[in-house]
């Protein structure tokens, strides 16, 4: 995988707010960050998709999203949290990472089926048929 930012966040060659590091995962508040809090956790092998990890490294870095949203929780009183994965990520960083945003009533925010507007012409019975079709 090409070098990115995250690379260099991992080895410490540039400057980032790091909240928590184990020997699997990282966790660091986003320097663009839609709220108070926002934290990127990522694997520290660096690979694209979830696909790419095995059974250790995901149990690992889903352990570490569930210990970071605790502590938001905890320090920011929030209303909600909303959890995405950036994975095979072509607008931003390629490196697999998992944003948790910390969400107020009045922030402003939409829920996650807004992030995309993408209808499909096929039934949900023909796209879970589709999907089946290729689940092994």
């Amino acid at each position: 995988m090409a070098e990115t930012i995250f690379s260099k966040i991992l080895r410490k060659e540039i400057p980032a707010e790091i909240i928590y590091e184990d020997d699997q995962t990282l966790a660091f508040l986003d320097v663009n960050p839609s709220a108070p809090g926002h934290t990127l956790v990522i694997p520290k092998r660096e690979v694209p998709t979830l696909l790419e990890l095995n059974k250790d490294e995901l149990g690992a870095l889903f352990l570490t999203v569930s210990r970071i949203a605790g502590i938001l929780e905890n320090t920011f009183k929030i209303d909600s949290l909303s959890i995405g994965i950036n994975h095979k990520e072509e607008k931003g960083v390629p490196h697999l990472h998992v944003h948790l945003i910390p969400r107020f009533k009045s922030d402003g925010g939409g829920v996650m089926q807004s992030l995309v507007e993408n209808k499909s012409q096929k039934s949900l019975k023909e796209i879970a048929e589709l999907i089946r079709s290729h689940a092994h």
